[in-house]
Order: structure tokens, then C-alpha cells, then sequence
């Protein structure tokens, strides 16, 4: 069965599609200058506030691990709570911190 599978499959024709985007790159100047450095500090503002919260949410994390884990009443439960918001916080803040970089490796590995 498995051979009658593959010589039908083998003797059908190949056809290749023409890639559409072949040739074709972004281009973010179609407003003009202005338009251009309004978008680009836009994005920017956007980043620098998201690495703000991410900072705040990291800072409260760990905040909540110390208290949890204080001498007079420890609260494992709240320490663990505290360390999965640190974390999450952490990777969030790596990720804003090198967004460029992911952004540039995509580009270069998706041409």
C-alpha cells in the first residue's frame, strides 16, 4: 500500500507558484519626513514605556518575595507568588531590552 501511495504521488506533475512578494521590500517613507519621525518616535515612546511597567511589575515581585519570606511569618505560598511575577517580569524586561536585536535576527533569517 505504501508503495502504491508513493509511485502515484511520485508520477504527478510538479507545478511552482510564482512568489507575489519576490522582489518587493517595506518601505515606511510613503508620509513624508515628518510623517516618519512621528511613527518612529511614537514606537519609541511605546517601547520605553513598556520597559517602564515591566520594571515597576519586576520591582513589585520582588517586593513581594522579601516580605514573603520575612523572620516573623513566612508565607511560602506569597514567595512563590512574588517569584513568578519577578520572573515573568525579568524575561519580559530581557525581551523589551533586546527587542531590536530579535527584531533584526527575524528580518535577517526571513530574507
Amino acid at each position: 500500500m505504501h508503495d502504491l501511495i508513493l509511485s502515484t504521488l511520485s508520477s504527478l506533475p510538479l507545478t511552482t507558484i510564482d512568489n507575489p512578494l519576490d522582489g518587493i521590500v517595506p518601505d515606511f517613507s510613503f508620509g513624508g519626513e515628518e510623517f516618519t519621525q512621528l511613527w518612529q518616535k511614537l514606537i519609541a515612546a511605546i517601547w520605553g514605556i513598556a520597559m517602564l511597567i515591566s520594571i515597576v511589575f519586576l520591582a513589585m515581585g520582588i517586593v513581594s518575595m522579601a516580605s514573603a519570606s520575612g523572620d516573623s511569618n513566612p508565607n511560602p505560598q506569597a514567595h512563590a507568588q512574588g517569584r513568578k511575577k519577578a520572573l515573568w517580569a525579568g524575561i519580559s524586561l530581557a525581551a523589551l531590552a533586546s527587542l531590536a536585536l530579535i527584531v533584526g535576527a527575524i528580518l535577517t533569517f526571513a530574507n
